[in-house]
């Protein structure tokens, strides 16, 4: 064979490895449980880790992929810890209004167990009442009840001296 053909040769080899590591690199870069290494892509491709090495784009675009990952997981912490925030906020607000609420109920509570206490002295003053008044009146009933039967007695006594002066007078 002459130079040509080995040059031919060469050069066909290389453009297919070229399209092997071109796909392999589209993979990688496509499924994140690919690791982004010069071995996985030997593994992917057959071609010797050497080989990729000495040609320094595979190792660029490794690289490249390395860091939008990189990026990427980045931008997954921050939109995880912005909707952290945002629930740690949202649970702040809303533990905040309970306590309004529990304050707000609690202040409901002493405003009626006032009104409730008020109320029972209230009762108590009313009771007392009553009952002295009911006292007096049942005092008021004997001496009125007394009062009406010594009314009687006396009316009895008047009725037997008008009786016994009239038959006198008779």
């Amino acid at each position: 064979m002459s130079n040509e053909a080995y040059d031919q040769k060469n050069r066909d080899d290389y453009d297919a490895n070229t399209l092997l590591l071109e796909k392999a690199l589209s993979d990688i870069k496509g499924n994140k449980r690919l690791k982004v290494t010069v071995a996985q892509l030997s593994e992917m491709t057959g071609i010797h880790r050497n080989t990729i090495s000495n040609r320094v784009w595979p190792g660029q675009k490794l690289k490249q992929i390395r860091e939008a990952r990189k990026t990427k997981e980045k931008s997954l912490e921050e939109q995880v810890r912005l909707s952290t925030n945002d629930a740690k906020n949202a649970l702040e607000a809303k533990l905040s209004r309970t306590q309004n609420e529990v304050i707000y109920w609690f202040n409901e509570y002493q405003d009626i167990k006032r009104i409730a206490e008020h109320s029972d002295k209230r009762l108590q003053k009313m009771r007392e009442s009553r009952d002295y008044y009911k006292t007096l009146s049942d005092t008021d009933k004997r001496s009125l009840s007394e009062a009406e039967q010594e009314i009687k007695k006396l009316r009895k006594i008047l009725a037997l001296e008008d009786a016994g002066s009239k038959q006198l007078i008779h």
